[in-house]
């Protein structure tokens, strides 16, 4: 499997060059190699920071929007920021909801004021931070407080009976699979990038660290997929 780098500013043009090569086939491929089961854990993040009708949310690591999308159908009239470095991907995002404001920049340096924001969705866009604490560190400063955070993100299931399964599936199958519809080394990327992420306990711990509290976790997949939520004190 390639090897990538996984901080810095090489890290940060990768990501642009590969998410800007993947746009046309990214709904499609998270659909099949996540058995549509995306979708679902989806919803469940949009559910956890329970976004109120005055309360302005921040869909970081935007995408397509599909977090978006699930928030805004819960909450029609709620203000709703995509955030995005790839133009594209917000291009999609407002197609699917045309209320969405688009910004374009990077998680680590966020064109907000200070506590603007009452709820931040980061959807498997955490791990692809540049450097991690420095763009939490940014969440939390956007963040109003008593804001709630809600990450949804891969992990490497260390037990269980479906944990084997799961390795061969990421390392050996995933990349192929994705391989026949786009570039390969996106899907090479995926895996190399879950080992190389903190661990359950140690992200929640890290959170802990920059000043978050009532750090919740709730897993997916016998510990695959987990959604995490906490609150700015």
């Amino acid at each position: 499997m390639a090897q990538f780098v996984h901080g810095g500013r090489d890290k940060r043009r990768f990501i642009r060059h590969m998410f800007e090569e993947i746009v046309p086939r990214y709904d499609f491929l998270n659909r099949l190699l996540s058995g549509g089961r995306d979708v679902t854990w989806r919803k469940r993040l949009a559910a956890v920071v329970d976004l109120q009708p005055t309360e302005r949310l921040l869909d970081l690591a935007c995408g397509t929007g599909d977090v978006a999308l699930q928030v805004g159908r819960r909450q029609p009239g709620a203000q709703i920021v995509g955030a995005d470095p790839i133009p594209r991907m917000l291009d999609r995002a407002l197609i699917k909801l045309p209320a969405l404001q688009p910004v374009c920049c990077e998680s680590e340096a966020l064109p907000f004021p200070d506590g603007v924001f009452q709820a931040v969705t980061i959807a498997f866009g955490v791990r692809n931070f540049s450097d991690l604490q420095e763009g939490l560190e940014e969440v939390y400063r956007v963040l109003a407080r008593g804001g709630r955070l809600g990450i949804l993100e891969f992990a490497m299931p260390e037990k269980g009976l479906l944990s084997p399964l799961y390795r061969w599936y990421l390392t050996k199958l995933l990349p192929r699979l994705g391989a026949m519809f786009s570039r390969g080394y996106a899907y090479q990327y995926l895996p190399e990038s879950i080992a190389h992420f903190p661990a359950p306990g140690d992200f929640s711990d890290l959170l802990a660290s920059i000043g978050f509290d009532h750090v919740n976790t709730e897993p997916f997949l016998n510990g695959a997929v987990w959604i995490y939520c906490a609150h700015k004190g």
